[in-house]
């Protein structure tokens, strides 16, 4: 074999094991989809389990809401700094599935924007942080520069980082914790909560479709984590309950549609 042949052929094989590495750590193992099953009017669960190449496995649930069908509520802990756990707040409701919501400052006030149908529970809008908005039943996810008047909007809550836009996973702090997030567009709300994982693993898992095992959101914001990580589910067919650390002043709320 000719000397530049022989350097082509090395070439060509160094690329093609470089492009293999490189999937490896990009894309998490095959998995299987998550399978998702109706348990309310208007909300789909699923368990989910992930193996990524490049860090240790994650695990957790997610709940698909039907905006047209069921309702999001976010509820405060009460009057401020009030922190309460999830199942706390949540005890008056026979029926809802739950999670934890906005940060909190060192006062126990939920930082950013927080409204809910007219109420106004936390007004320092946060331009570069993150946002569920909520306007009817349509829900986005959009920065708060973008939000010039809150109350037009029906419910809004602020979190950080920002963990995708158009499906592209962000950079993001390689930091480990447990997880709360949610993703947004048109009349389809993804909550998921998660065991403890590294943030762009836990991005690429949101973004990737179905076939290769993620949710395949199209924007996600990522909420309060670590110990403010919570979800209780009372529902007929599922009952969950994971109680988090401490209390948190506020909580995002499913209420099922129908009688």
């Amino acid at each position: 074999m000719r000397p530049m042949k022989r350097r082509f052929v090395l070439v060509a094989c160094v690329l093609v094991v470089l492009l293999v590495v490189a999937g490896a750590v990009m894309s998490p193992l095959r998995a299987e989809p998550p399978r998702f099953s109706v348990v309310a009017p208007g909300i789909a669960h699923a368990v989910f389990k992930v193996r990524p190449a490049d860090t240790e496995p994650f695990s957790g649930h997610a709940f698909k809401i039907d905006l047209e069908v069921a309702e999001l509520r976010l509820i405060p802990a009460g009057d401020p700094p009030l922190r309460r756990t999830v199942e706390q707040i949540v005890a008056p409701y026979p029926l809802v599935v739950a999670a934890n919501a906005s940060f909190f400052d060192t006062e126990g006030r939920a930082m950013g924007l927080a409204v809910d149908e007219g109420r106004v529970m936390a007004r320092s809008n946060r331009r570069a942080w993150g946002a569920l908005v909520i306007d009817g039943t349509q829900g986005r996810i959009m920065l708060g520069a973008d939000i010039q008047t809150p109350l037009d909007h029906r419910l809004i809550v602020q979190g950080i980082p920002r963990l995708l836009v158009g499906r592209r996973v962000l950079q993001l702090k390689p930091q480990i914790a447990e997880r709360t997030a949610v993703c947004a567009g048109g009349n389809l709300v993804v909550l998921v909560v998660s065991t403890r994982v590294e943030a762009t693993a836990f991005a690429r898992f949101l973004a990737d479709p179905p076939d290769r095992g993620g949710l395949g959101c199209w924007d996600a914001l990522n909420l309060d984590g670590g110990p403010s990580t919570q979800l209780v589910v009372k529902l007929p067919g599922l009952a969950l309950s994971l109680p988090g650390g401490w209390g948190v002043p506020n909580a995002l709320l499913v209420v099922p549609g129908g009688p």
